[in-house]
């Protein structure tokens, strides 16, 4: 499966000097003539770049060698049958091929980068989240992403409720077995403690629950929403024994154990975005909030210079938005252009890839939430 990820974005943002090949294109998935089209598509575009790097100084057979593996991939036959709704490509040389669940418009770029603003639409793949599958017979934890969901092995957590407990009055046995022994030593009987004698249901759920919060707190990674899936009465149970602390508000009601995995990963997914979206929010509220203060940027040629001496934290560009201009080398202020001109580059997508070499965060945004309908605006760490 491929997938996109912030180091992925980093990689290939970081990527500077030579000549690099950036081509999107829509696809078709799986029928009948869709393989021979989606070659063909992509050996039309291939001839337009290697016109572009002839253009652009190069040797025709210096040319076909930067683009040889990408000529190699419009024939490969299994990597087609494989085929989303959208290609993107980056060729150098090498070759990075990702098929995506976004239909990108067609686009061929050539330069010394690679464009990586409209690879910002596809799904991420460290938009991960787990999915805690609770039944008191069997508790299950998957990995979600955008794709799909799979099962991971926890060896250390509670089979079920009848299991936690058998473990739980095992140790307790243990104990008076051990303090009794002791006592016997010494001439004196161990201490007896009467009670009702009868379980009480809702503290043996929570000692379930705690047993299985014990090892996630310890196993699962920090920062990664983790969605619930059970019935109803469990979920104000879990929430009360857990210390999770990015246990996400909502979960997926119902029990799992009659669901299919797909089912509850779309459930699980719609509420873990809604998380990052929580996220999202929060960083564009910050940047309103600072609107007036130095923190925050939108003209374009400040922005870019911001990004070049690697201050921007957050970095916010309209989708279709593009500013014109040029970097000379040494200077960390663009010219600005209205229009574009030969040798110009996209200023926002130059910004996109400063901001992510420097570990700073990206997002493409529809216009309409854009702050104050800018088409670029950047949070800065001072």
């Amino acid at each position: 499966m491929d997938v996109v990820s912030a180091d992925t974005l980093r990689e290939l943002a970081s990527a500077d000097g030579g000549h690099r090949v950036s081509i999107y294109m829509p696809t078709r998935r799986f029928s009948p003539d869709a393989v021979a089209e989606n070659g063909r598509r992509l050996k039309n575009l291939l001839r337009e770049a290697r016109s572009r790097l002839v253009s652009l100084g190069l040797r025709p057979g210096e040319a076909d060698a930067v683009l040889k593996p990408a000529v190699a991939l419009s024939a490969d036959r299994p990597f087609w049958l494989e085929a989303r709704d959208g290609l993107a490509l980056f060729v150098d040389g090498g070759l990075r091929a990702f098929r995506l669940p976004v239909a990108f418009e067609e686009a061929v770029w050539v330069g010394t980068r690679f464009r990586i603003r409209p690879l910002l639409a596809a799904p991420r793949a460290d938009e991960r989240f787990y999915i805690l599958s609770l039944s008191l017979k069997r508790p299950r934890l998957l990995l979600g992403t955008p794709e799909g969901v799979r099962e991971l092995a926890v060896e250390e957590m509670p089979a079920g409720l009848a299991d936690a407990l058998k473990w739980d009055d095992f140790e307790k046995r243990s104990l008076q077995f051990h303090t009794g022994t002791a006592a016997a030593r010494g001439g004196r009987r161990p201490a007896v403690f009467h009670g009702s004698g009868e379980p009480d249901p809702k503290e043996e759920i929570l000692r379930y629950f705690r047993g299985i919060d014990r090892v996630l707190v310890e196993r699962l990674d920090k920062g990664v929403p983790v969605v619930l899936a059970a019935v109803e009465y469990l979920v104000p149970l879990y929430r009360e024994a857990s210390a999770l602390p990015s246990l996400a508000p909502e979960a997926v009601v119902g029990s799992p154990d009659g669901m299919t995995d797909a089912e509850i990963h779309a459930r699980a997914l719609e509420i873990a975005r809604g998380v990052y979206d929580r996220d999202l929010k929060a960083a564009l509220d910050r940047t309103v909030q600072q609107w007036a203060s130095a923190r925050v940027v939108a003209e374009p040629a400040a922005l870019v210079a911001a990004a070049v001496e690697s201050r921007v934290d957050a970095l916010f560009i309209a989708e279709g938005a593009e500013v014109w201009g040029t970097l000379r080398n040494g200077s960390s202020a663009p010219e600005v252009h209205p229009v574009r001109m030969p040798g110009d580059e996209d200023l926002l997508d130059l910004a996109a890839a400063l901001t992510l070499r420097a570990n700073g965060s990206v997002h493409s945004l529809d216009p309409r939430h854009m702050p104050l309908n800018e088409a670029a605006v950047a949070y800065l760490r001072y």
